[in-house]
């Protein structure tokens, strides 16, 4: 449901002109631009273990590698991979990339707020390897959290070009280890198994907490501690840089899950071509489901979309009321922790293999995810990690048109919120359509505001990812002195506006809410959206 509230809360707000002049000191201090010495890996010849060193002093090797500490080095089965890439990105710094800082910091701090990424190339003939650790120093101490997470890191990204604009989605927790020395270890030994490369974000638990790590740049980087096994074949390497790292589920995750690979199953357009008309379902007490559509058929003419609410595991098909042939947006509320634990593998993939095949299905996971966000009820990592375990469960029922549809507020796009909607946002690979909700903020004024106004940046957003979106909840109050004729003219232009735009469906917000009542029960907006259906 909408928080319309906060919205209107947010909407007051002031708007910093220069938001770099106006950004505190992040803890850690602010960012610096030197360069260190480098990490380098040479490599033996085969059957020799590869050694690792950095300009700033350490065991190199060249040649056909017989010295000394070589052979130690070989006997003992112990190999050191240096961070091939690492970088950190600034949510308050967008277009900015700090690839060649001496650190990278993973920050949640008012004002202030950073995700790091590290890569590592485990090079061909690496002997099996038998236990794995990402080790990392801190460069500073201060506002540590409790436990700093390593979380899987999926798609392309480049140390120099990576900015919070075009940064990485990050995947679901596969490691987490305390904060409390000089050093921070995570083990990987059930991902990094053999050569190939594999990527990570790093992030902290808790808010107001600060990660700040010695980047490769400051000599003291990243790196990959390995157990090998001398003499053991070399496994083929398992991973690219498309998979980074993902192969394997998180630690203590059930074995059901898969990562999601490109999907195989062929996908149909949504729509119809037409914008469809809906409306957000209400039920009166003591009315059923199917007793509430047939009320609202009969009211409007025929609805051509619902938008129903589900708490928990969304109800067997065909769901608490039957909507026939047309095709319904479906909102569910999952703890994204329990997602990610595999909770619901079972009952969510049996939901997305008995879902019809003869309609479109919008299934949408946690509409409106930004308050709760904010709120700290679970972050946003986790959010976007939820979502890509459900579509991979959606992509086993080889159902082409189940649509994995992403609502977020309208109001996350307006600079007034201070907020990113790329951090909701778990990618292309995962989401199919963009919805929106949107609403008349200009009521407290006593207007209409114009369908370009509301409407604009969502057209735009959706356009700049390529997808087709829909309006799944819209509506305002009947403003002051309006007897209904000014909301139908408004809702006629807002339908005319969107259509235009190829919207695949609008949902009328048609409830009596606690911060007001959006019903349209007045005769003249009432017609307006019969008129539309």
């Amino acid at each position: 449901m909408a928080q319309h509230e906060q919205r209107e809360v947010f909407s007051g707000g002031h708007h910093r002109p220069d938001a770099r002049r106006s950004l505190p000191v992040p803890p850690g201090g602010p960012p610096r631009r030197r360069r260190g010495s480098r990490s380098f890996l040479y490599f033996a010849t085969a059957g020799t273990l590869l050694v690792v060193g950095s300009s700033a002093g350490a065991i190199v090797l060249s040649g056909s590698g017989t010295t000394h500490n070589a052979r130690t080095a070989a006997a003992n089965g112990r190999a050191v991979v240096p961070a091939a890439a690492d970088t950190y990105v600034v949510r308050e710094m967008p277009g900015t990339a700090f690839g060649d800082a001496p650190k990278i910091t993973a920050s949640a701090w008012p004002g202030w707020h950073t995700e790091a990424y590290v890569a590592f190339d485990v090079p061909r003939g690496t002997p099996a390897v038998a236990s794995a650790r990402v080790e990392m120093t801190f460069d500073r101490l201060e506002n540590r959290p409790r436990r700093v997470e390593l979380r899987s890191l999926p798609g392309a990204w480049t140390e120099s070009g990576t900015s919070w604009a075009n940064r990485p989605v990050a995947g679901p927790v596969v490691a987490t280890a305390p904060a409390n020395s000089g050093k921070v270890s995570f083990d990987v030994g059930e991902l990094v198994t053999g050569p190939g490369h594999y990527a990570f974000a790093i992030t902290g638990q808790g808010r107001r907490t600060a990660v700040s790590l010695r980047s490769r740049e400051a000599g003291d980087g990243p790196r990959l501690v390995l157990r090998t096994r001398p003499g053991a074949p070399a496994p083929r390497p398992s991973r690219s840089p498309e998979t980074s790292g993902t192969a394997l589920p998180a630690p203590g995750a059930e074995p059901t899950w898969e990562a999601p690979q490109p999907v195989k199953t062929p996908r149909t357009s949504p729509g119809g071509g037409r914008t469809l008309c809906g409306l957000s379902l209400e039920l009166k007490p003591g009315e059923t489901f199917q007793k509430a559509l047939s009320r609202m058929d009969a009211a409007y003419g025929g609805l051509e979309t619902v938008r129903l609410f589900y708490q928990g595991v969304p109800p067997a098909w065909p769901g608490k009321p039957d909507t026939g042939k047309r095709p319904p947006i479906i909102s569910f509320k999952l703890a994204p922790k329990d997602v990610l634990a595999g909770r619901y593998d079972q009952a969510m993939t049996r939901w997305f293999a008995t879902a019809p095949r003869d309609r479109d299905l919008y299934w949408v996971f946690y509409h409106e995810p930004e308050d709760n966000i904010a709120a700290g009820e679970f972050t946003a990592a986790d959010y976007r990690a939820a979502w890509r375990r459900l579509r991979s469960l959606a992509d086993k029922a080889g159902n082409p048109r189940l649509h994995a549809t992403l609502v977020l507020m309208g109001w996350s796009l307006d600079p007034l919120s201070k907020r990113d909607w790329r951090d909701y946002y778990p990618g292309r690979d995962v989401i199919q359509v963009l919805g929106w909700d949107v609403y008349n903020l200009g009521w407290k004024k006593g207007r209409y505001d114009d369908p370009a106004t509301m409407y604009d940046r969502v057209v735009a957003t959706s356009k700049g990812e390529n997808l087709p979106f829909g309006i799944a909840e819209t509506g305002s109050y009947l403003v002051a002195g309006d007897n209904g004729d000014k909301r139908a003219a408004w809702l006629r232009a807002t339908n005319a506006y969107l259509a235009k735009r190829n919207a695949l469906w609008v949902a009328y917000f048609d409830l009596d809410w606690s911060t007001g009542d959006f019903r349209l029960l007045d005769s003249q907006s009432r017609q307006a959206w019969s008129d539309f259906c």
